[in-house]
């Protein structure tokens, strides 16, 4: 133990000779992983909680690669009686015009085409409800009627109050607007040794896209005796979304000023405040370019990354600077100093963070995919920290 202690010892003298040295191969390291920042990505999704190769993911990608995507905005528009026809040219109009504004959409359904399947003198009429535009109240009343009657538009389309219907916008399957493959063309045909391109899954982007298109639209035709709501699986998850980066930012910032303000009680110097939140502040640059780099998305779980790291990484730079400032006081020598402080502290702060990224990174193997992502990052987060501070810190010194 002596003899480590030593080594780090001299290991902190020799960044003090050398603190410019030191201080542009940090920055230079950096400065390389934090431009992978960019890269960062949000999944919100259900399926982000599976691992890429977990057979119910795969299963469920085969589904949809079949069937297409199961995610739908509905849009509930709400009004005294849905069968006015001043409310029924406006729910036109607002139907036409999401046809035109809304990007990556299948279909839209609503009471404006939704199919109307009856009978009448001895034939089978199929058309949609509105096919037929009511110029009068007698005709109004008769689409009423035919609505109501209809067992497939109770509670889906309309509400058995007729003071509610909804419009049903199923969106894309894939990226880019590529519709799903007709699995019955060229039945006939011979058969293709090639397996064609796998196609990739609508973005987080592009579903984005989808849902402020809708929330747009909607405003405009929201009103006291016409209210819109925008509801379904992308909304929720572009809402997630959304309060996934708000939250962030809020507890990152929160923890912050409130450690900053007890650092600035402990130590009563703006070094002692500046120089922790220093280290965590490259650590977390860092370990933010890694997860950009390796294209480990932020998920719900592993928002609470930034601010884990803030806590957990403020620690070891407390420890030495406590040993540093104390002799610094005792004898008035910065060299002797530092090399004091790690020679006392190096050990203890390694261990410590040898053994905290060793708990965090149990959580690996987990079968929930962000907690397995969680461990990961987390673990090599803290090892960032240890180099940080044992290599950053003194050079700042």
């Amino acid at each position: 133990r002596k003899r480590i202690e030593n080594g780090f010892e001299r290991f902190g003298l020799g960044v003090y000779r050398h603190p410019w040295i030191t201080l542009a191969a940090v920055l230079l390291l950096v400065a390389g992983l934090a431009a992978q920042i960019p890269k960062l990505t949000l999944d919100p999704s259900t399926e982000g909680f599976l691992h890429e190769k977990d057979p119910t993911l795969l299963a469920y990608n085969d589904f949809r690669d079949q069937f297409g995507r199961d995610e739908q905005v509905v849009i509930a528009v709400e009004a005294p009686d849905v069968f006015q026809p001043g409310f029924l040219s406006r729910l036109k109009a607002l139907h036409e015009e999401l046809e035109v504004t809304v990007p990556h959409v299948d279909d839209i359904t609503s009471l404006i085409n939704a199919r109307n399947t009856r009978g009448a003198e001895g034939e089978l009429i199929v058309e949609d409800l509105l096919e037929n535009w009511p110029e009068s109240a007698e005709q109004v009343a008769a689409i009423r009627e035919r609505a109501n009657s209809n067992p497939l538009y109770r509670d889906l389309l309309l509400s058995e109050d007729n003071t509610l219907t909804t419009i049903v916008i199923k969106t894309d399957a894939y990226s880019g607007g590529e519709e799903v493959e007709d699995v019955l063309a060229g039945f006939d045909a011979a058969p293709v040794a090639n397996e064609p391109p796998k196609r990739e899954f609508l973005t987080d982007e592009e579903n984005s896209e989808i849902v402020a298109a809708v929330r747009n639209v909607a405003e405009d035709y929201h009103s006291e005796d016409f209210r819109v709501h925008v509801a379904g699986s992308p909304v929720v998850s572009d809402v997630l979304k959304t309060a996934m980066k708000t939250n962030m930012g809020r507890f990152l910032l929160l923890a912050v000023v409130l450690v900053a303000l007890i650092l600035g009680l402990l130590f009563r110097r703006v070094t002692g405040v500046v120089l922790p939140l220093l280290v965590v502040a490259v650590t977390l640059f860092s370990t933010l370019g890694l997860m950009g780099a390796a294209g480990i998305a932020f998920k719900l779980p592993t928002q609470i990354l930034p601010s884990f790291l803030l806590a957990v990484g403020i620690g070891a730079s407390v420890h030495i600077l406590a040993i540093f400032y104390r002799r610094l006081q005792d004898n008035g020598d910065r060299s002797e100093a530092i090399g004091h402080a790690l020679g006392h502290s190096g050990l203890a702060v390694a261990m410590t963070s040898v053994t905290t990224a060793a708990g965090l990174a149990s959580f690996s193997g987990a079968a929930v995919a962000p907690i397995s992502d969680l461990g990961r990052v987390a673990a090599i987060g803290i090892g960032l920290s240890l180099i940080y501070t044992l290599v950053l810190l003194p050079a700042v010194l």
